[in-house]
């Protein structure tokens, strides 16, 4: 209802400004802050049921106004250049420390978006779960299970399971993918494809 009389206001003074204007002129000045007085824009939103939003632009003259705009813009930050899902993620740091691979095959964790799951490769056995994002930049992990490999870098894997357990954020920058567990940096990752 509040829209419909917005409206109906916004009609009626366009419709007296166009009088007045007829009879009005405005002057300009040399100064180079120069004004116009009587030009107002105004965007507005209109709702005409709850299932259905229309944008209402519309040019107001009012008298003794001054120009204005507003406009609004929101961005994901977690877009960019590389998806958290669907690129993989080469492990090069885990908790502070630099990861130098004992194989010849990379470190890895490549989400996929269609599923929901990830798979992860630490030297030793391969890793899989689920992942799930509550909001933009929230990210967490369950369902890990992995290969029952044995082999001298165990140890090392068990930490990143942890770690990714305790992951409850993520922020990417450039080619890089940082994993949060609070505010804290818990593992450090770079995009290879």
């Amino acid at each position: 209802m509040k829209n419909i009389y917005f409206t109906i206001t916004v009609l009626f003074f366009a419709l007296t400004s166009c009088k007045n204007n007829e009879s009005t002129e405005v002057e300009s000045t040399n100064d180079s802050t120069e004004v116009q007085q009587d030009r107002v824009e105004v965007t507005d939103t209109v709702s005409y049921d709850s299932t259905s939003t229309e944008s209402d632009s519309s040019d107001v003259k009012l008298l003794n106004k001054n120009s204005t705009s507003t406009s609004t813009t929101s961005t994901d930050p977690s877009k960019g250049r590389f998806a958290l899902a669907e690129t993989k993620w080469k492990l090069v740091e885990l908790n502070g420390n630099a990861v130098v691979p004992a194989t010849k095959r990379d470190y890895f964790i490549n989400f996929d978006s269609k599923s929901g799951k990830f798979e992860a490769f630490t030297g030793c056995n391969t890793i899989k779960g689920t992942f799930f994002m509550k909001a933009t930049n929230k990210l967490g992990f369950s369902k890990i299970v992995g290969t029952k490999s044995s082999c001298d870098n165990i140890s090392f894997e068990n930490d990143f399971i942890k770690t990714i357990q305790k992951t409850d954020n993520y922020m990417i920058e450039g080619s890089m993918l940082h994993l949060h567990s609070g505010k804290k940096a818990v593992a450090k990752l770079e995009a290879i494809k």
